[in-house]
């Protein structure tokens, strides 16, 4: 985690979006996962998305030591079970498509709790989850006392967006604009 957290969260559609959450963040929620599929850098095109690769639970370490921020853009859902998902062209376009991705956060190839969009690791994520405890769970995790405390029952409710740094906590806009937060905060 970085040295700050921007949060806020929709719950209508199951998503929170942030800045200084990275990767290696996860991974202790991933725990219980068989893996993840990541998809690297660009998107592809409606015709062609982009291809992923397929990750067990024990690269995800390396992966995390990885410089993910240099990969500019990358995506991710998590799957279940022992063995590797095969490669599946819904999994391929929820990857690639920000917009549909938000209405189907759950892959049944996958049978996944998160499916993630990331820029810069740490600078802007949109998580899709699909129950509230796996998202709780993380950000319990995640966010070293340090920053401050967040009410995760008032962020559950969705009434505003929080700045933690230093030990505190501020309300602060909802916004997929990161840029806009973190030129008036850093």
């Amino acid at each position: 985690m970085r040295h700050y957290l921007y949060l806020w969260h929709d719950p209508a559609e199951r998503m929170l979006v942030a800045s200084g959450i990275e990767f290696k963040d996860f991974l202790p929620a991933l725990g219980e996962a068989g893996g993840i599929v990541l998809r690297k850098g660009s998107a592809g095109t409606a015709r062609k998305p982009a291809g992923y690769q397929t990750l067990a639970r024990q690269q995800l370490p390396a992966l995390a030591r990885e410089d993910l921020h240099a990969c500019g853009s990358h995506a991710w859902a998590d799957w279940r079970g022992a063995a590797p998902p095969p490669q599946d062209a819904d999994v391929a376009a929820a990857l690639a498509y920000r917009a549909a991705a938000s209405r189907r956060t759950e892959l049944a190839a996958l049978q996944n709790r998160f499916l993630a969009f990331a820029h810069d690791d740490g600078w802007y994520l949109k998580l899709l989850y699909a129950a509230w405890d796996d998202a709780a769970a993380v950000l319990a995790g995640a966010i070293p006392p340090a920053l401050g405390t967040l009410d995760l029952d008032a962020l559950r409710q969705a009434g505003d967006g929080y700045w933690l740094q230093d030990g505190r906590l501020e309300v602060e806009l909802k916004t997929h604009d990161i840029d806009s937060v973190l030129n008036r905060r850093l």
